[in-house]
């Protein structure tokens, strides 16, 4: 798609967003498709520890393809995880490669504590746009207690050859991210020589942004509201969708249990799901009545800074995304925090 023709499609989803639209006809610019529920770690901020087995599953290669055959007439990029490790998933190198030859944006974040050099080589030819890393510590007694069952020296190397091999390659692709989590509750000190070290040692290596982020918080994880709105009507159901392992679709990557579902991606097609009577009656509720959504009405993406009642934390970060891609700009603009 142009740039020309992006920016028509935001205008239009934005004017659809303002005028609070049941019906919205740009399908979904952005889709978030699980590729793996599973998990190879235990973080103990993390929900997905508390899954019972039964529920955790890959997404089928041939669920995928489905998906992806349909969205390549619409969408822009597409995150390859949300709820569990992607690489746990032993298709997800096709799954990569696949959803790149049809012309889309790719990119997923994962833990990293499994990209050994064959994987790593592997993701390399298949081509990503952006890769982005869980460190969450800096140090090895941080990055443990944090990032239960994975070792911090195996996961640093892992990250160090996967940039090395990039930069050896000569190659412009994945853009690379290390994300590093800032914990509240509870709150987790760091060395900072240690912290500065290891940043330095990745910049080196050829990473092209090392960012920190809050811990994120799961839409329903509150009791109590986290302070006023400061707007009343969320973005994601006018132009995002998530597609669980599963098949189950969802608006929202906040949606951690998968309780707000639209349709089933497995016997529905994308287009039919997005104007269906289920993300129409959400964006209904969403102009008449948001305290009758048990998920969104404590939401802390209504509580954030918005222009235009669109949250800007993530604003310009998405519009480059979407306009510029992942190069130059984005490694010349950096970035406080990534969605």
């Amino acid at each position: 798609m142009t740039t020309i023709g992006t920016l028509t499609r935001l205008a239009r989803i934005f004017f659809a967003y303002r005028k609070r639209s049941e019906v919205v006809s740009p399908l979904p610019i952005r889709l978030w498709i699980e590729t793996s529920l599973c998990c190879n770690l235990r973080c103990p901020m993390c929900p997905n520890k508390d899954l019972p087995a039964s529920a955790k599953t890959i997404m089928k290669l041939e669920l995928f393809k489905k998906v992806v055959d349909e969205a390549r007439s619409f969408a822009n990029d597409v995150y390859l995880h949300h709820r569990g490790e992607p690489l746990v998933n032993p298709a997800f190198m096709d799954m990569v490669a696949y959803a790149r030859a049809t012309g889309l944006k790719v990119r997923f974040h994962t833990n990293g504590s499994l990209l050994d050099p064959e994987k790593a080589n592997r993701l390399l030819d298949a081509s990503p746009n952006l890769v982005s890393f869980s460190v969450d510590g800096f140090d090895k007694e941080t990055y443990e207690a944090v990032r239960v069952g994975a070792t911090f020296e195996k996961t640093v190397a892992n990250i160090r050859y996967f940039a090395e091999q990039r930069r050896a390659r000569r190659l412009s692709l994945p853009y690379i991210v290390v994300e590093k989590i800032r914990f509240k509750n509870p709150s987790r000190p760091e060395n900072p020589e240690k912290t500065a070290a290891l940043r330095a040692e990745f910049l080196r290596a050829g990473v092209d942004e090392v960012i920190e982020k809050d811990e994120y918080i799961w839409a329903g994880d509150r009791v109590a509201a986290p302070g006023p709105r400061t707007c009343s009507c969320c973005t994601f159901p006018w132009y995002a969708m998530v597609i669980c392992a599963d098949g189950t679709v969802t608006p929202c990557p906040q949606d951690f249990h998968a309780k707000m579902v639209m349709g089933d991606a497995n016997r529905q097609s994308l287009a039919d799901i997005w104007n269906g009577p289920a993300y129409r009656d959400l964006r209904r509720r969403f102009r008449t009545d948001v305290d009758s959504l048990p998920l969104c009405r404590d939401c802390d993406r209504l509580r954030r800074r918005t222009v235009g009642g669109i949250p800007f934390q993530y604003m310009i970060t998405f519009l480059v995304d979407q306009l510029a891609g992942y190069g130059f700009i984005r490694r010349h603009m950096g970035t406080a925090e990534r969605s």
